[in-house]
Protein backbone atom coordinates (compact mmCIF):
# COMPACT_ATOMS: atom_id res chain seq x y z
CA UNK A 1 0.00 0.00 0.00
CA UNK A 2 2.85 2.42 0.81
CA UNK A 3 4.34 1.66 -2.61
CA UNK A 4 0.97 2.29 -4.22
CA UNK A 5 0.46 5.60 -2.41
CA UNK A 6 3.97 6.80 -3.16
CA UNK A 7 3.33 6.00 -6.82
CA UNK A 8 0.26 8.27 -6.78
CA UNK A 9 2.21 11.01 -5.02
CA UNK A 10 4.86 10.87 -7.76
CA UNK A 11 2.37 11.56 -10.56
CA UNK A 12 2.40 15.05 -12.03
CA UNK A 13 -0.42 17.49 -11.26
CA UNK A 14 -2.24 16.94 -14.54
CA UNK A 15 -2.51 13.19 -13.88
CA UNK A 16 -3.88 13.87 -10.40
CA UNK A 17 -6.44 16.34 -11.77
CA UNK A 18 -7.47 13.76 -14.38
CA UNK A 19 -8.00 11.14 -11.65
CA UNK A 20 -10.12 13.59 -9.63
CA UNK A 21 -12.13 14.36 -12.76
CA UNK A 22 -12.75 10.63 -13.22
CA UNK A 23 -13.84 10.27 -9.62
CA UNK A 24 -16.43 13.05 -9.89
CA UNK A 25 -17.76 12.71 -13.43
CA UNK A 26 -18.71 9.06 -13.12
CA UNK A 27 -21.00 9.67 -10.13
CA UNK A 28 -23.64 10.99 -12.51
CA UNK A 29 -23.15 8.01 -14.82
CA UNK A 30 -23.43 5.63 -11.84
CA UNK A 31 -26.74 7.15 -10.76
CA UNK A 32 -28.09 6.96 -14.31
CA UNK A 33 -26.96 3.36 -14.83
CA UNK A 34 -28.74 2.27 -11.68
CA UNK A 35 -31.86 4.40 -11.71
CA UNK A 36 -32.87 5.70 -15.12
CA UNK A 37 -34.43 2.43 -16.29
CA UNK A 38 -36.39 2.23 -13.02
CA UNK A 39 -37.42 5.86 -13.57
CA UNK A 40 -38.73 4.89 -17.00
CA UNK A 41 -40.65 2.02 -15.40
CA UNK A 42 -42.28 4.51 -13.02
CA UNK A 43 -43.34 6.45 -16.13
CA UNK A 44 -45.09 3.19 -17.21
CA UNK A 45 -42.60 2.23 -19.92
CA UNK A 46 -41.64 -1.44 -20.32
CA UNK A 47 -38.48 -3.29 -21.42
CA UNK A 48 -39.27 -2.83 -25.11
CA UNK A 49 -39.22 0.98 -24.72
CA UNK A 50 -36.18 0.77 -22.43
CA UNK A 51 -34.39 -1.25 -25.09
CA UNK A 52 -35.39 1.30 -27.74
CA UNK A 53 -34.20 4.18 -25.55
CA UNK A 54 -30.86 2.41 -25.01
CA UNK A 55 -30.56 1.71 -28.72
CA UNK A 56 -31.06 5.34 -29.69
CA UNK A 57 -28.64 6.53 -27.04
CA UNK A 58 -25.95 4.09 -28.05
CA UNK A 59 -26.43 4.74 -31.77
CA UNK A 60 -25.74 8.39 -31.04
CA UNK A 61 -22.71 7.36 -28.99
CA UNK A 62 -21.54 5.25 -31.92
CA UNK A 63 -21.87 8.11 -34.39
CA UNK A 64 -19.93 10.50 -32.17
CA UNK A 65 -17.37 7.84 -31.27
CA UNK A 66 -16.51 7.17 -34.90
CA UNK A 67 -15.49 10.81 -35.32
CA UNK A 68 -13.70 11.09 -31.98
CA UNK A 69 -10.31 9.97 -33.22
CA UNK A 70 -10.29 12.71 -35.85
CA UNK A 71 -11.50 15.24 -33.29
CA UNK A 72 -8.87 14.30 -30.70
CA UNK A 73 -6.08 14.46 -33.28
CA UNK A 74 -7.39 17.84 -34.44
CA UNK A 75 -8.25 19.79 -31.27
CA UNK A 76 -6.68 17.66 -28.53
CA UNK A 77 -8.11 15.32 -25.93
CA UNK A 78 -8.65 17.98 -23.21
CA UNK A 79 -11.02 20.08 -25.31
CA UNK A 80 -12.89 16.96 -26.44
CA UNK A 81 -13.43 15.90 -22.83
CA UNK A 82 -14.33 19.36 -21.52
CA UNK A 83 -16.98 20.20 -24.11
CA UNK A 84 -18.32 16.65 -23.94
CA UNK A 85 -18.77 16.94 -20.17
CA UNK A 86 -20.79 20.13 -20.61
CA UNK A 87 -22.98 18.44 -23.23
CA UNK A 88 -23.52 15.40 -20.99
CA UNK A 89 -24.54 17.52 -17.98
CA UNK A 90 -26.98 19.69 -19.94
CA UNK A 91 -28.71 16.84 -21.79
CA UNK A 92 -28.91 14.61 -18.72
CA UNK A 93 -30.70 17.29 -16.71
CA UNK A 94 -33.21 17.80 -19.52
CA UNK A 95 -33.77 14.03 -19.90
CA UNK A 96 -34.85 13.94 -16.23
CA UNK A 97 -37.52 16.59 -16.78
CA UNK A 98 -39.16 15.09 -19.88
CA UNK A 99 -41.93 12.48 -19.92
CA UNK A 100 -43.16 12.58 -23.53
CA UNK A 101 -41.94 9.42 -25.33
CA UNK A 102 -41.03 11.19 -28.58
CA UNK A 103 -39.02 13.94 -26.85
CA UNK A 104 -37.41 11.31 -24.58
CA UNK A 105 -36.14 9.54 -27.68
CA UNK A 106 -34.64 12.80 -28.96
CA UNK A 107 -32.81 13.42 -25.70
CA UNK A 108 -31.67 9.81 -25.63
CA UNK A 109 -29.63 10.72 -28.71
CA UNK A 110 -28.22 13.91 -27.16
CA UNK A 111 -27.38 12.14 -23.92
CA UNK A 112 -25.65 9.35 -25.82
CA UNK A 113 -23.55 11.87 -27.73
CA UNK A 114 -22.45 13.52 -24.48
CA UNK A 115 -21.61 10.19 -22.86
CA UNK A 116 -19.36 9.30 -25.80
CA UNK A 117 -17.22 12.34 -25.01
CA UNK A 118 -16.72 11.03 -21.47
CA UNK A 119 -15.85 7.42 -22.26
CA UNK A 120 -13.98 7.40 -25.59
CA UNK A 121 -11.14 9.82 -24.73
CA UNK A 122 -10.27 8.11 -21.41
CA UNK A 123 -7.44 5.93 -22.70
CA UNK A 124 -6.11 8.52 -25.21
CA UNK A 125 -6.03 10.99 -22.29
CA UNK A 126 -4.08 8.50 -20.14
CA UNK A 127 -1.61 7.82 -22.96
CA UNK A 128 -1.19 11.56 -23.51
CA UNK A 129 -0.60 12.23 -19.80
CA UNK A 130 1.79 9.42 -18.92
CA UNK A 131 5.23 8.05 -19.57
CA UNK A 132 5.34 4.54 -20.92
CA UNK A 133 6.56 2.92 -17.70
CA UNK A 134 3.73 4.41 -15.59
CA UNK A 135 0.93 4.04 -18.15
CA UNK A 136 -0.45 0.71 -17.00
CA UNK A 137 -0.55 1.78 -13.36
CA UNK A 138 -2.37 5.02 -14.17
CA UNK A 139 -4.83 3.17 -16.42
CA UNK A 140 -5.60 0.63 -13.69
CA UNK A 141 -6.05 3.39 -11.12
CA UNK A 142 -8.24 5.48 -13.43
CA UNK A 143 -10.61 2.61 -14.16
CA UNK A 144 -10.72 1.63 -10.50
CA UNK A 145 -11.64 5.20 -9.61
CA UNK A 146 -14.38 5.06 -12.22
CA UNK A 147 -15.78 1.99 -10.48
CA UNK A 148 -15.49 3.68 -7.10
CA UNK A 149 -17.26 6.74 -8.48
CA UNK A 150 -20.03 4.62 -9.96
CA UNK A 151 -20.31 2.90 -6.58
CA UNK A 152 -21.03 6.27 -5.00
CA UNK A 153 -23.55 6.87 -7.77
CA UNK A 154 -25.18 3.51 -7.06
CA UNK A 155 -25.45 4.36 -3.35
CA UNK A 156 -27.03 7.70 -4.17
CA UNK A 157 -29.38 6.07 -6.65
CA UNK A 158 -30.33 3.25 -4.31
CA UNK A 159 -30.95 5.11 -1.06
CA UNK A 160 -31.67 8.73 -1.87
CA UNK A 161 -35.20 8.04 -3.25
CA UNK A 162 -36.22 6.75 0.19
CA UNK A 163 -34.77 9.83 1.87
CA UNK A 164 -36.58 12.11 -0.58
CA UNK A 165 -39.79 10.19 0.01
CA UNK A 166 -39.46 10.71 3.78
CA UNK A 167 -38.51 14.39 3.65
CA UNK A 168 -41.00 15.48 0.97
CA UNK A 169 -43.71 12.96 1.87
CA UNK A 170 -43.94 11.40 -1.58
CA UNK A 171 -44.26 7.75 -2.50
CA UNK A 172 -41.16 5.60 -2.85
CA UNK A 173 -40.65 4.48 -5.54
CA UNK A 174 -42.13 7.34 -7.54
CA UNK A 175 -41.31 9.55 -10.50
CA UNK A 176 -40.56 12.52 -8.22
CA UNK A 177 -38.23 10.60 -5.91
CA UNK A 178 -36.28 9.11 -8.82
CA UNK A 179 -36.14 12.40 -10.73
CA UNK A 180 -34.62 14.38 -7.84
CA UNK A 181 -32.13 11.59 -7.20
CA UNK A 182 -31.00 11.66 -10.83
CA UNK A 183 -30.56 15.44 -10.66
CA UNK A 184 -28.52 15.10 -7.45
CA UNK A 185 -26.16 12.67 -9.18
CA UNK A 186 -25.72 15.02 -12.12
CA UNK A 187 -24.96 17.87 -9.73
CA UNK A 188 -22.06 15.90 -8.22
CA UNK A 189 -20.79 15.09 -11.72
CA UNK A 190 -20.83 18.81 -12.56
CA UNK A 191 -18.01 19.34 -10.04
CA UNK A 192 -15.71 17.50 -12.49
CA UNK A 193 -15.46 20.74 -14.47
CA UNK A 194 -13.08 22.20 -11.86
CA UNK A 195 -10.21 19.66 -12.04
CA UNK A 196 -10.31 19.88 -15.83
CA UNK A 197 -9.99 23.67 -15.68
CA UNK A 198 -7.11 23.29 -13.19
CA UNK A 199 -4.90 21.43 -15.67
CA UNK A 200 -1.88 23.22 -17.14
CA UNK A 201 -2.19 25.31 -20.27
CA UNK A 202 0.17 22.92 -22.06
CA UNK A 203 -2.12 19.97 -21.34
CA UNK A 204 -5.24 21.85 -22.39
CA UNK A 205 -3.76 22.66 -25.80
CA UNK A 206 -1.83 19.43 -26.46
CA UNK A 207 -2.63 17.06 -29.36
CA UNK A 208 -1.63 13.35 -29.35
CA UNK A 209 1.99 12.45 -30.15
CA UNK A 210 4.36 9.61 -29.40
CA UNK A 211 6.37 9.97 -26.21
CA UNK A 212 10.16 9.76 -26.30
CA UNK A 213 10.09 6.38 -24.59
CA UNK A 214 7.99 4.75 -27.29
CA UNK A 215 8.82 6.87 -30.34
CA UNK A 216 11.16 4.30 -31.93
CA UNK A 217 8.59 1.49 -31.60
CA UNK A 218 5.84 3.73 -32.98
CA UNK A 219 7.94 4.87 -35.94
CA UNK A 220 8.91 1.28 -36.72
CA UNK A 221 5.33 0.01 -36.80
CA UNK A 222 4.16 3.15 -38.63
CA UNK A 223 6.30 2.01 -41.57
CA UNK A 224 4.13 -1.11 -41.77
CA UNK A 225 0.63 0.27 -42.49
CA UNK A 226 -0.80 -3.15 -43.39
CA UNK A 227 0.03 -4.46 -39.90
CA UNK A 228 -1.39 -1.32 -38.29
CA UNK A 229 -4.65 -1.70 -40.20
CA UNK A 230 -4.85 -5.39 -39.32
CA UNK A 231 -4.35 -4.78 -35.61
CA UNK A 232 -6.90 -1.96 -35.62
CA UNK A 233 -9.46 -4.13 -37.42
CA UNK A 234 -9.09 -7.03 -35.00
CA UNK A 235 -9.22 -4.81 -31.92
CA UNK A 236 -12.36 -3.08 -33.22
CA UNK A 237 -14.00 -6.36 -34.26
CA UNK A 238 -13.43 -7.86 -30.80
CA UNK A 239 -15.06 -4.82 -29.18
CA UNK A 240 -18.03 -5.01 -31.54
CA UNK A 241 -18.61 -8.71 -30.84
CA UNK A 242 -18.34 -8.22 -27.07
CA UNK A 243 -20.86 -5.40 -27.26
CA UNK A 244 -23.50 -7.73 -28.70
CA UNK A 245 -23.30 -9.74 -25.48
CA UNK A 246 -22.97 -6.79 -23.12
CA UNK A 247 -25.89 -4.95 -24.73
CA UNK A 248 -28.07 -8.00 -24.18
CA UNK A 249 -27.50 -7.98 -20.41
CA UNK A 250 -26.38 -4.74 -18.88
CA UNK A 251 -29.20 -2.31 -19.92
CA UNK A 252 -31.78 -4.59 -18.32
CA UNK A 253 -29.96 -6.01 -15.31
CA UNK A 254 -31.41 -3.65 -12.72
CA UNK A 255 -34.88 -4.46 -14.03
CA UNK A 256 -34.00 -8.18 -13.89
CA UNK A 257 -33.00 -7.84 -10.25
CA UNK A 258 -36.27 -6.02 -9.59
CA UNK A 259 -38.09 -9.01 -11.15
CA UNK A 260 -36.34 -11.20 -8.52
CA UNK A 261 -37.96 -9.00 -5.83
CA UNK A 262 -34.92 -6.80 -5.12
CA UNK A 263 -35.86 -3.29 -3.92
CA UNK A 264 -34.22 -0.14 -5.30
CA UNK A 265 -32.10 0.07 -2.16
CA UNK A 266 -30.98 -3.54 -2.49
CA UNK A 267 -30.17 -3.04 -6.16
CA UNK A 268 -28.13 -0.02 -5.15
CA UNK A 269 -26.21 -2.17 -2.66
CA UNK A 270 -25.56 -4.83 -5.30
CA UNK A 271 -24.25 -2.24 -7.76
CA UNK A 272 -22.20 -0.59 -5.00
CA UNK A 273 -20.65 -3.87 -3.88
CA UNK A 274 -19.84 -4.68 -7.50
CA UNK A 275 -18.22 -1.28 -7.91
CA UNK A 276 -16.11 -1.68 -4.77
CA UNK A 277 -15.01 -5.15 -5.80
CA UNK A 278 -14.13 -3.92 -9.28
CA UNK A 279 -12.26 -0.90 -7.91
CA UNK A 280 -10.18 -3.02 -5.54
CA UNK A 281 -9.38 -5.93 -7.82
CA UNK A 282 -8.88 -3.62 -10.80
CA UNK A 283 -5.69 -2.38 -9.16
CA UNK A 284 -4.30 -5.91 -9.54
CA UNK A 285 -4.43 -5.76 -13.34
CA UNK A 286 -0.71 -4.85 -13.73
CA UNK A 287 0.15 -7.89 -11.59
CA UNK A 288 -2.12 -10.14 -13.70
CA UNK A 289 -0.52 -8.83 -16.89
CA UNK A 290 2.98 -9.53 -15.58
CA UNK A 291 2.17 -13.05 -14.37
CA UNK A 292 -0.02 -14.24 -17.25
CA UNK A 293 0.96 -11.97 -20.13
CA UNK A 294 -1.39 -9.30 -21.46
CA UNK A 295 -3.30 -11.41 -23.97
CA UNK A 296 -3.85 -14.44 -21.75
CA UNK A 297 -4.85 -12.23 -18.81
CA UNK A 298 -7.48 -10.41 -20.86
CA UNK A 299 -9.02 -13.65 -22.15
CA UNK A 300 -9.22 -15.36 -18.75
CA UNK A 301 -10.55 -12.29 -16.95
CA UNK A 302 -13.24 -11.52 -19.52
CA UNK A 303 -14.49 -15.12 -19.58
CA UNK A 304 -14.72 -15.40 -15.78
CA UNK A 305 -18.42 -14.30 -15.51
CA UNK A 306 -19.69 -16.65 -18.26
CA UNK A 307 -20.26 -19.76 -16.05
CA UNK A 308 -22.50 -17.71 -13.73
CA UNK A 309 -24.73 -16.67 -16.61
CA UNK A 310 -25.08 -20.33 -17.56
CA UNK A 311 -26.12 -21.00 -13.95
CA UNK A 312 -28.69 -18.18 -14.09
CA UNK A 313 -30.24 -19.74 -17.18
CA UNK A 314 -30.79 -22.93 -15.20
CA UNK A 315 -31.57 -21.32 -11.82
CA UNK A 316 -32.77 -17.70 -11.54
CA UNK A 317 -31.47 -17.42 -7.99
CA UNK A 318 -30.72 -14.04 -6.34
CA UNK A 319 -27.20 -14.77 -4.98
CA UNK A 320 -26.10 -16.16 -8.36
CA UNK A 321 -27.45 -13.03 -10.06
CA UNK A 322 -25.50 -10.86 -7.62
CA UNK A 323 -22.26 -12.79 -8.14
CA UNK A 324 -22.64 -12.69 -11.93
CA UNK A 325 -22.99 -8.90 -11.83
CA UNK A 326 -20.04 -8.47 -9.48
CA UNK A 327 -17.78 -10.67 -11.60
CA UNK A 328 -18.80 -8.93 -14.79
CA UNK A 329 -18.00 -5.49 -13.34
CA UNK A 330 -14.68 -6.73 -12.02
CA UNK A 331 -13.74 -8.36 -15.31
CA UNK A 332 -14.29 -5.06 -17.12
CA UNK A 333 -12.19 -3.14 -14.63
CA UNK A 334 -9.32 -5.61 -14.70
CA UNK A 335 -9.29 -6.41 -18.43
CA UNK A 336 -9.77 -2.96 -19.95
CA UNK A 337 -6.53 -1.36 -18.62
CA UNK A 338 -4.50 -4.40 -19.73
CA UNK A 339 -6.21 -4.55 -23.10
CA UNK A 340 -5.96 -0.82 -23.78
CA UNK A 341 -2.37 -0.45 -22.61
CA UNK A 342 -1.32 -3.39 -24.75
CA UNK A 343 -2.93 -1.99 -27.87
CA UNK A 344 -1.68 1.55 -27.21
CA UNK A 345 1.87 0.20 -27.18
CA UNK A 346 1.65 -1.72 -30.45
CA UNK A 347 0.22 1.22 -32.43
CA UNK A 348 1.55 4.71 -33.30
CA UNK A 349 -0.05 7.84 -31.80
CA UNK A 350 -2.53 8.71 -34.57
CA UNK A 351 -3.65 5.10 -34.86
CA UNK A 352 -4.13 4.93 -31.08
CA UNK A 353 -6.61 7.81 -31.10
CA UNK A 354 -8.43 6.26 -34.03
CA UNK A 355 -8.56 2.70 -32.69
CA UNK A 356 -10.25 3.73 -29.44
CA UNK A 357 -12.64 5.87 -31.47
CA UNK A 358 -13.51 3.07 -33.90
CA UNK A 359 -13.77 0.50 -31.15
CA UNK A 360 -16.16 2.67 -29.17
CA UNK A 361 -18.20 3.23 -32.33
CA UNK A 362 -18.36 -0.52 -32.98
CA UNK A 363 -19.16 -1.14 -29.32
CA UNK A 364 -22.06 1.29 -29.33
CA UNK A 365 -23.44 0.07 -32.65
CA UNK A 366 -23.40 -3.49 -31.34
CA UNK A 367 -24.87 -2.41 -28.00
CA UNK A 368 -27.67 -0.47 -29.74
CA UNK A 369 -28.59 -3.37 -31.98
CA UNK A 370 -28.39 -5.90 -29.17
CA UNK A 371 -30.32 -3.87 -26.58
CA UNK A 372 -33.11 -3.07 -29.04
CA UNK A 373 -33.55 -6.70 -30.17
CA UNK A 374 -33.06 -8.18 -26.71
CA UNK A 375 -35.61 -5.80 -25.18
CA UNK A 376 -38.23 -7.18 -27.55
CA UNK A 377 -37.19 -10.78 -26.89
CA UNK A 378 -37.19 -10.42 -23.09
CA UNK A 379 -40.81 -9.28 -23.13
CA UNK A 380 -41.74 -12.40 -25.11
CA UNK A 381 -39.36 -15.11 -23.90
CA UNK A 382 -37.76 -13.97 -20.65
CA UNK A 383 -34.20 -13.22 -19.57
CA UNK A 384 -32.55 -16.50 -20.60
CA UNK A 385 -32.23 -15.06 -24.11
CA UNK A 386 -30.16 -12.24 -22.62
CA UNK A 387 -27.79 -14.52 -20.69
CA UNK A 388 -27.30 -16.91 -23.62
CA UNK A 389 -26.39 -14.00 -25.91
CA UNK A 390 -23.82 -12.65 -23.44
CA UNK A 391 -22.12 -16.03 -23.06
CA UNK A 392 -22.01 -16.81 -26.77
CA UNK A 393 -20.64 -13.47 -27.93
CA UNK A 394 -18.06 -13.18 -25.15
CA UNK A 395 -16.65 -16.63 -25.97
CA UNK A 396 -16.57 -15.74 -29.67
CA UNK A 397 -14.84 -12.40 -29.05
CA UNK A 398 -12.18 -13.86 -26.78
CA UNK A 399 -11.47 -16.67 -29.23
CA UNK A 400 -10.74 -14.12 -31.96
CA UNK A 401 -8.66 -11.97 -29.60
CA UNK A 402 -6.49 -14.86 -28.43
CA UNK A 403 -5.98 -16.45 -31.85
CA UNK A 404 -4.87 -13.17 -33.39
CA UNK A 405 -2.88 -11.38 -30.70
CA UNK A 406 -1.27 -14.50 -29.21
CA UNK A 407 -0.19 -15.94 -32.57
CA UNK A 408 -0.84 -14.18 -35.89
CA UNK A 409 -0.54 -10.48 -35.02
CA UNK A 410 1.58 -10.48 -31.88
CA UNK A 411 2.95 -7.02 -31.08
CA UNK A 412 6.55 -6.74 -29.87
CA UNK A 413 6.32 -3.64 -27.59
CA UNK A 414 3.85 -5.36 -25.25
CA UNK A 415 6.44 -6.69 -22.76
CA UNK A 416 6.81 -3.12 -21.45
CA UNK A 417 3.68 -3.90 -19.40
CA UNK A 418 5.65 -6.53 -17.59
CA UNK A 419 8.56 -4.21 -16.99
CA UNK A 420 6.45 -1.38 -15.57
CA UNK A 421 7.53 -0.24 -12.14
CA UNK A 422 5.26 -1.57 -9.37
CA UNK A 423 5.06 1.81 -7.65
CA UNK A 424 2.20 2.91 -9.84
CA UNK A 425 -0.50 0.42 -9.00
CA UNK A 426 0.68 -2.79 -7.36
Amino acid sequence: MSSFLSGIAAYNHDIKFFLIYNLLANVGIGVFMLLFNLYLRELDYREDFIGEFQAISTLAMAGVSLTMGFLINRIGVWKSVFFGLILFLATSILACLITDPIVLRVFAAFSGAGTAFLFVPTMPFIVDLTKRQERHGVAALAFSLQSLSMTVGSLIGGWMPGLIGTVFEVDTPSVIAYRYTLIAGISVAALAVFPLLSMTRERRTAVPQDSDASASDAQDIERKPAIVRQRVMVFVAVGGIMSLGAGAVFPFYNVYLESLDFTAGQIGLVYSAAGLMAAGLGLLSPYAARRLGSVRAVVLIRLAPVPFYFLLMATPFGPIAVMAHMLRNTSINMAWPIDSTYVSEILPAKARASVFSYRSGAWNLGWALSSWITGQLIVRYGYNVSFAAYSFFMILAMSLYYVYFATIGRGEPAPSVASAEPAAAT
